[in-house]
């Protein structure tokens, strides 16, 4: 992870892609890898590495998240994002709907829905008394939080536990949050893990379709209730142990409640969702080291591996 200066500040943007560029050049030339797979957006990253690629020959894969497609901050660099997953071994999405996007480009493409998720042994957080639920946020722009504060405030005596960098939010927000809302700030993972394991239920929330919730893996790894929003890509991946909302004050709090009172049996459900989704992501990963031996190579019907 190559960054200098802060995160989601706009102002300094110019200056830290320059030397965030420079940094990957340095250290590309001195690992000398074999393959490199590199995340989009920034779209300068993949600029860097396909420079690198043109003068070494060096293959490389795109690690494209839903911003490349529907970011309105990243829509300028559409013509780049296109060339450069044409020039690449393969470029990988969450879905479906990405992967014939990217095939429209004349480009490669293979679906992951993400990583599952492996949480080192630990100790659970110590939470205050009753139903503790936890918010994975980060302050991004596709996170209903709004909702999500109101929905709050509809549910007194639940509590709710909101991660993310306080850096990163807008002072209004927080400032405006009813009694039984805590906003965690910045935790280690250790720590983030044990809040994790005390939640009774995890709510991941996005406003975008076609976008993966890493949160809700996160759930899962721990066989926790879960509530995500109502795309359709939500759906498919988290089938069971999970409901899914309009992202209205008055339907997460109904879910909230649901989940609350059917912990026991989305527990199970959550478990047995771990063990399928595992077996899917090492089809999908077969399949990519597949490709990596043959980079010519088709890759097998998809839609048989959802």
């Amino acid at each position: 992870m190559i960054h200098y200066l802060r995160f989601k500040q706009p102002i300094y943007a110019p200056a830290k892609y320059v030397l965030q560029t420079i940094a990957t050049f340095r250290r590309l030339f001195k690992d000398r890898p074999e393959l490199v797979l590199v995340a989009s957006p920034p779209v300068f990253a993949v600029m860097a590495v396909w420079t690198y690629g043109k003068l070494t020959g060096t293959p490389y894969i795109i690690d494209a998240h839903t911003g490349v497609f529907d970011d309105r901050r990243w829509r300028w660099a559409n013509r780049l994002s296109k060339k450069f997953s044409r020039k690449s071994v393969l470029t990988i999405v969450t879905n479906e709907h990405l992967r014939r996007e990217v095939e429209g480009w004349g480009a490669t493409a293979l679906v992951i829905g993400d990583v599952p998720v492996a949480f080192p042994d630990g100790p659970q957080m110590s939470l205050p008394e009753g139903h503790n639920v936890v918010v994975v946020n980060t302050f991004s722009q596709d996170e209903p939080l709004n909702e999500i504060l109101s929905a709050a405030r509809l549910l007194p005596s639940v509590n709710f536990h909101v991660t993310g960098n306080l850096s990163h939010s807008r002072i209004a927000i927080t400032a405006e949050a009813p009694a039984n809302v805590r906003f965690t700030g910045w935790i280690s993972d250790a720590d983030y893990a044990g809040l994790l394991r005390a939640a009774d239920v995890v709510l991941c929330l996005t406003t975008h379709d076609h976008t993966m919730q890493r949160g809700a893996y996160e759930a899962m790894a721990l066989d926790k209730p879960l509530i995500t929003s109502n795309w359709g890509l939500l759906r498919a991946t988290f089938n069971h142990g999970t409901l899914h909302v309009d992202n209205s004050p008055s339907a997460i709090a109904e879910a909230v409640q649901s989940a609350l009172s059917e912990q026991s049996r989305l527990s199970t459900e959550m478990a047995q969702l771990r063990e399928e989704r595992r077996e899917i992501f090492d089809a999908k990963l077969k399949c990519l080291i597949d490709l990596l031996h043959d980079p010519g190579a088709t890759p097998p019907e998809q839609r048989q591996i959802s």
